[in-house]
């Protein structure tokens, strides 16, 4: 699903300048949802460890549409799209020749979201180099799709 990337980062943008005018509905967030939800689509199927989800939501601070603080709308969008061709990558076996670039990235969205990627060593270590990437996309799509979900009243209320 080529595109769906840019296309969930320009309705988050959205979103996010509805939620600042003080106009988000929950129409609103609900197709913000369903992108993020299609560009998920583009990634599957995730190298799941259990517990990421629980360990991700207790350490998520923001919603993924407070992400523009940090990120650009384009750097989101390019983001997302280069985790779906770098997953179609890994999931072939190939160590993609741009990952370094696509874990800065993903550093920084998760900088964003108010994680940081050392929290997440017990995932990523005891695995080889393929593994490693395939759980830091993981980890990755997890947050943006919890992200997605949550707002920053239930992000305070449940730390």
């Amino acid at each position: 699903m080529e595109g769906a990337g840019e296309a969930a980062a320009h309705v988050i943008a959205a979103a996010s300048v509805l939620k600042n005018l003080n106009e988000l509905t929950e129409e609103s967030l609900e197709v913000v949802r369903k992108y993020v939800d299609n560009w998920i689509l583009s990634v599957i199927p995730l190298d799941y460890i259990p517990g990421m989800a629980e360990y991700l939501g207790g350490k998520l601070t923001k919603s993924i549409l407070d992400v523009f603080e940090d990120v650009s709308e384009e750097e989101l969008g390019e983001t997302l799209e280069m985790i779906t061709l770098a997953k179609k990558s890994l999931d072939s076996g190939d160590v993609p020749f741009n990952f370094a670039e696509v874990e800065v990235r993903i550093e920084r969205v998760f900088r964003a979201l108010g994680l940081e990627m050392n929290d997440f060593g017990r995932f990523l270590e005891n695995s080889n180099i393929v593994e490693k990437m395939k759980r830091t996309v993981t980890l990755f799509t997890l947050a943006i799709g919890i992200s997605s979900v949550r707002d920053r009243i239930w992000i305070v209320e449940s730390q």
